[in-house]
């Protein structure tokens, strides 16, 4: 019988080793950069560029891909997560964005007219995921304007590096990995306690019920045409700084900003029915 117990306990032992990891979710430093490629045009009055470079940015907490270079009268917009990917929406405009493997996105942008818009776009890539990540966390260090300190990157220096990761081979290969790592941890660290960056940890970014009711509210408003630009801007500016400062409060303050949370939806539910909106 403890033969038997034994087996069993070596079988799920061995089940559980086999079992592959969790696959990585890709953070804010994985996806923002600049993306070249060619766009498609179907259905469309004016179509816009035959191919164009697209700039994902994080700026102070705040996502936004950048459409302009595409013409047809696109503009830049801003952008939430949405099921691995981000989508965004700006008067009748639909904006989604996957990742189908590193350094790449699939594009669909879609009018009310029936135009559509399709593309695969890359960014430039140095061979190593480690290095690439640095190299967003990078850019996205430069446009925070939250941080109290200097920045631990220079753009320029990373430059300058490119290089020498890309033909970086073997034990070399593996130390620059490393220290592309622990480079783009402290970085990426460092613009979570600023707020220019969510925490890592998806339970962190869950807390405070109320936060999360008014965030769900705000994230209507961008369907809501009739709110006058300024009010959504505001509110969703508002919005964002609140669920920001829920992620490293304490008990104490987390009790503050829920009720700022609770009176702020009430405010965007004000403000949507006020214009004719269903909150």
């Amino acid at each position: 019988m403890r033969r038997a117990v034994l087996i069993g306990s070596l079988a799920v032992a061995a089940a559980a080793l086999a079992k592959p990891a969790p696959s990585y979710a890709p953070r804010w430093g994985d996806w923002v950069g600049d993306y070249a490629g060619k766009l498609t045009w179907t259905s469309c009055t004016a179509p816009g560029a035959g191919s164009a470079t697209l700039a994902f940015d994080a700026v102070d907490g705040q996502v936004a891909f950048d459409l302009s270079p595409a013409g047809g009268a696109l503009e830049a917009m801003t952008v939430t997560e949405d099921n691995g990917g981000w989508s965004g929406q700006a008067s009748d405009v639909t904006l989604h964005l996957t990742r189908p493997r590193p350094d790449a996105i699939d594009l669909a942008v879609d009018l009310e007219s029936g135009c559509q818009v399709r593309g695969s776009l890359k960014r430039a890539s140095t061979g190593i995921a480690a290095c690439d990540r640095l190299a967003g966390w990078a850019r996205i260090e430069q446009r925070c304007t939250k941080l109290t300190k200097p920045a631990l990157e220079n753009p320029a220096r990373l430059v300058r590096q490119r290089a020498s990761w890309t033909a970086a081979k073997g034990d070399a290969r593996a130390k620059v990995t490393a220290q592309c790592e622990a480079r783009a941890q402290k970085v990426e660290l460092e613009l979570v306690d600023a707020g220019c960056a969510p925490n890592a940890d998806p339970a962190i970014g869950m807390r405070g019920a109320e936060c999360q009711a008014m965030r769900a509210g705000a994230a209507k408003l961008a369907r809501c045409r009739s709110l006058p630009a300024d009010v959504e801007l505001a509110l969703e500016h508002e919005a964002s700084g609140l669920v920001t400062a829920t992620q490293n409060a304490n008990d104490g303050a987390l009790r503050e900003l829920e009720n700022e949370c609770r009176a702020l939806r009430a405010r965007i539910v004000a403000a949507s029915q006020q214009s004719g909106c269903i909150p």
